[in-house]
């Protein structure tokens, strides 16, 4: 290959970060981290295309970004149904001819259960069978239509961005000690934990990312993983306590603090990357 007949990368950092004029679609766009994940892409200059599973949700959401002085859109769909995903992506793309970026952020959580929960944060020996499916329903076949459906539309184009939103749990073992009772330091241990649906799934969206990195490298489709550690939302003092003793930097992450990442996934910052795993965990996984 002839590398000098190949366009040059922008020189300026600033333009490489830029985002002006892009489509950006965000799964699970209406929760805790797609919010975050939109404002960051918006502050750049780029056009969130907000799609998750409650109306209401989505419309808080436009609402939020509107207040921060961002324009976006939404759209309610439930990933795991393929017609519904197919029409919808047909439907965004009639109305915004293309779309340059797909950050999969959605996931399944307790707060997707319509009543109880528990169940939830079973033992693996008791583990409800029908929230394994649905964790992989959600987790990897949502993932999987979503990102054909999008895939399709950026292979004709020759160009796309791809981030899977994966976990720190996707590379170690969750520390089932943070959740449990511990009288060495006066800590009454916490009701939830993390179901063994959750590090599974994730785990297989990072194999999802690697495979898609190779097969659409061609096709100038850049596909990634970001994977953070726990992220900061309002939780139990002693579990921060717990969780925080096996950080090195001895602390939970800010969600603030993956919105640099997520736009340096979504830019040209990151014209060189595919296939790799973006891990921003305060150094956890180095022990």
């Amino acid at each position: 290959m002839d590398m000098t007949t190949l366009p040059k990368p922008e020189n300026s950092v600033i333009k490489q970060f830029d985002l002006t004029g892009k489509n950006i679609i965000v799964t699970g766009g209406a929760g805790f981290l797609g919010v975050n994940f939109a404002e960051a892409t918006a502050e750049m200059g780029a056009f969130p295309i907000l799609v998750d599973v409650d109306q209401q949700s989505v419309n808080e959401a436009i609402r939020h970004l509107s207040l921060q002085g961002y324009q976006s859109d939404g759209f309610k769909l439930d990933i795991t149904d393929a017609a519904c995903v197919n029409q919808t992506i047909s439907q965004i793309e009639e109305k915004y001819a293309t779309f340059d970026v797909l950050i999969n952020a959605a996931a399944f959580a307790m707060k997707n259960l319509q009543k109880g929960g528990l169940d939830f944060f079973a033992v693996f020996e008791d583990y409800d069978a029908a929230l394994w499916q649905i964790s992989l329903d959600v987790n990897l076949t949502g993932t999987f239509l979503m990102t054909q459906a999008v895939g399709k539309v950026m292979k004709r184009r020759q160009k796309g961005v791809v981030i899977n939103i994966c976990s720190d749990l996707a590379v170690i073992s969750p520390d089932h000690r943070i959740y449990q009772k511990d009288e060495r330091f006066n800590y009454e241990g916490v009701s939830f934990n993390t179901p063994i649906a959750y590090p599974v799934t994730k785990s297989g969206l990072l194999s999802f990312t690697r495979y898609l990195a190779t097969y659409w490298a061609k096709d100038g489709i850049r596909v990634n993983a970001l994977s953070p550690s726990g992220v900061y939302r309002n939780h139990d003092r002693k579990f921060v306590e717990q969780l925080a003793f096996r950080i090195p930097m001895g602390r939970m992450a800010f969600p603030q603090e993956l919105k640099g990442p997520i736009v340096f996934l979504a830019s040209d910052a990151s014209s060189y990357m595919t296939g790799a795993n973006l891990i921003v965990d305060g150094g956890r996984t180095c022990w």
